[in-house]
């Protein structure tokens, strides 16, 4: 990158949009300029139902971060979920046509066209093609094929897609509030940018986010994507079944939820007592912390479980030494890692984000995840292109040099 770059991330969910704009220096590391939220408006469970609704939360968020950092922006890296997100495997088969059967960067681009080319209906669309690994005539695992000699090669991927009138839709309201979409990213993969090591996506990872009206999820194994899903369920139907259970507002069930929820009923004291704060001068009342419990539990546990199940149809196996890491808003409430741990019978724990330059450590929050991934990704996507020469052509690159360059691209999100 000739000069340090500016971007935004837009993390558009069905509580709160977030936005965040940091600067990218050349060497790739993101300085946070500005972090700002507001409440949503306009989605339910990570889909925009009502445009005008959606752009006046939207500018909002926008004008405010421009605010904080001094800049004003154009372009803006958009983070979407929800259950409409879907990864397919796929693999894309070329021959080697040069005499002396050496694979060059070519091949792998004209490996990863044919991985795409296969009959996509007409209500999806293409987000990412996230490479996994290779094969050379025959020789699986293969990370790295630049340089090697064989006839065939093999690429291994899983194609990204979502919704093509969503994403329509999330366009649609960017323009219409004055801005350009750079770049649509889905939200698990920022998720992992701003949360996972590389050693754990080598040792295999499966990370959920909980936001309130959706919960996304992305595993790793050997250091790629090999499942991204989701469900449209969430934190906000935990507090949607609190208020119809105690018959209380919406407002006090979630104050209830963050203050004194726990979702795994064996965590709680049996003898343990909660106040629940009415509305109107009325007195609170007292209960036990068990039977709020009894009521949070069968929600997340059917999130989780949702998720387990999607696994199972996608016959996602193997080594997950890695655990299940969890974030998003949801993952704060008490018990979601003894639940999580139970039922998908990993060890679970919380994620929380790097702490970039600039960033308040208010904001190390699990919470903030995705808006912080958003621009963290796309850092690492220029970065990626850069170091591996940004183009299909160029001379020759020694080959401990270049090696190191190709893995970055590899890892480049298409």
């Amino acid at each position: 990158m000739a000069t340090d770059k500016i971007m935004m991330g837009l993390d558009i969910g069905s509580s709160w949009v977030r936005a965040m704009i940091g600067t990218v220096s050349k060497d790739g590391t993101v300085v946070v300029d500005s972090l700002c939220e507001h409440p949503s408006e306009g989605v339910r469970h990570g889909t925009i139902v009502n445009i005008e609704q959606a752009i006046r939360s939207i500018t909002s968020v926008i004008s405010e971060a421009e605010l904080q950092a001094g800049v004003e922006i154009q372009q803006i890296i958009i983070g979407i979920g929800g259950e409409h997100i879907e990864g397919i495997p796929s693999q894309g088969v070329v021959g080697i046509n040069a005499k002396d059967q050496e694979i060059k960067r070519e091949d792998i681009f004209r490996s990863l066209e044919v991985a795409r080319a296969f009959e996509l209906p007409l209500d999806r669309e293409i987000l990412h093609t996230l490479v996994q690994d290779f094969r050379v005539d025959g020789r699986d695992g293969i990370k790295d094929p630049i340089d090697m000699l064989g006839h065939r090669l093999e690429s291994r991927v899983l194609i990204v897609t979502a919704s093509a009138s969503v994403c329509q839709n999330e366009r649609k309201c960017i323009e219409r509030a004055g801005f350009q979409v750079q770049r649509l990213v889905a939200q698990q993969l920022a998720d992992a940018e701003a949360v996972l090591s590389i050693e754990e996506k080598e040792m295999g990872t499966s990370l959920i986010n909980i936001g309130s009206g959706t919960t996304n999820m992305i595993v790793y194994a050997n250091g790629a994507p090999i499942f991204t899903g989701g469900v449209s369920l969430g934190g906000g139907n935990v507090t949607d079944d609190i208020a119809f259970i105690l018959n209380k507002p919406k407002i006090i069930a979630e104050q209830v939820k963050c203050e004194s929820g726990n979702c795994h009923i064996p965590s709680v004291d049996s003898s343990e007592m909660i106040i629940i704060p009415q509305i109107g001068g009325l007195p609170s009342i007292k209960m036990p912390k068990r039977e709020l419990s009894k009521i949070i539990e069968p929600r997340m546990a059917e999130i989780f479980s949702l998720l387990q199940v999607e696994l199972e149809k996608k016959q996602v196996r193997g080594s997950f030494g890695g655990g299940v890491v969890l974030v998003g808003g949801g993952a704060l409430l008490s018990g979601a890692t003894e639940l999580a741990s139970e039922i998908f019978r990993l060890p679970a724990r919380i994620g929380f984000p790097e702490a970039l330059h600039g960033l308040d450590r208010s904001y190390i929050n699990p919470r903030y995840t995705t808006t912080l991934g958003l621009v963290m990704s796309e850092a690492r996507r220029i970065r990626d292109q850069s170091t591996s020469g940004g183009s299909r052509g160029g001379r020759k690159k020694s080959s401990t040099s270049f090696g190191r360059r190709v893995k970055g691209f590899f890892r480049t999100i298409f």
